[in-house]
């Protein structure tokens, strides 16, 4: 962490360090429970839906506790410039992942719920889109987390350049499910909650490019 070294006070670099390292983990953590949430939907898996709920509580402590060394930080030290950039950053990366948690946390309760009123479990097509637009995303989420723990500006900017993608495949994903309904209207019931669900990956894709531009904030750009 080459940008997070070097200060004048010795004792603030390791306070910044030690927020970038816990923001890292916290990414890891999101990471699993996005890939976890989407094998849990696409394939229907409430072992895995009940673990992405038990595991929440895990993201919302990261959470609060980054949160609380974030203000410990600015209140013990009296940082410059560059090392506030940072810190709101790091602050701003945290939220970025709790929201993706909470996406993921939506794909895991409609798993869990009464198919009467949710739940509906997606067909062959739908669990295949599921799956596509989630290994998009993933692939996002892990590469965000990527520049975001090596700091990489080259890296950054690529996840921001293949957020395009995700959009295309959202939009594409969309018009395919929509199809299905006015094919079959016993489908819509279904297909509506696919919707949402469908939205609830772009979204996760959209905190992932929310992460990486909060790297090339560090970085000065």
């Amino acid at each position: 962490m080459p940008l997070l070294e070097g200060h004048t006070a010795r004792a603030f670099d390791g306070d910044l360090s030690a927020l970038h390292v816990h923001a890292v983990e916290m990414g890891g953590l999101v990471l699993d429970q996005v890939q976890l949430a989407i094998s849990a939907y696409a394939d229907w898996l409430r072992p895995q839906a009940h673990q992405v709920l038990e595991r929440e509580r895990q993201v919302n402590a990261y959470d609060q506790t980054i949160e609380a060394e974030s203000l410990q930080v600015i209140a013990r030290r009296q940082p410059m410039a560059s090392d506030l950039r940072a810190v709101f950053a790091i602050d701003k990366v945290v939220t970025q992942l709790e929201r993706a948690g909470d996406e993921a946390k939506k794909l895991a309760v409609t798993v869990l719920a009464d198919s009467e009123t949710r739940g509906f479990r997606p067909g062959h097509a739908m669990a295949r889109d599921a799956r596509q637009l989630g290994r998009l995303v993933t692939q996002s989420m892990r590469a965000s987390l990527d520049a975001f723990d090596r700091l990489d500006e080259a890296a950054a900017a690529q996840v921001l350049r293949q957020d395009h993608e995700i959009d295309q495949e959202y939009a594409a994903t969309l018009r395919r499910i929509m199809t299905r309904a006015l094919e079959d209207p016993r489908l819509m019931h279904g297909v509506i909650e696919a919707a949402f669900m469908m939205r609830s990956l772009e979204r996760i894709g959209d905190h992932a490019r929310n992460v990486a531009r909060q790297v090339l904030f560090i970085l000065g750009h």
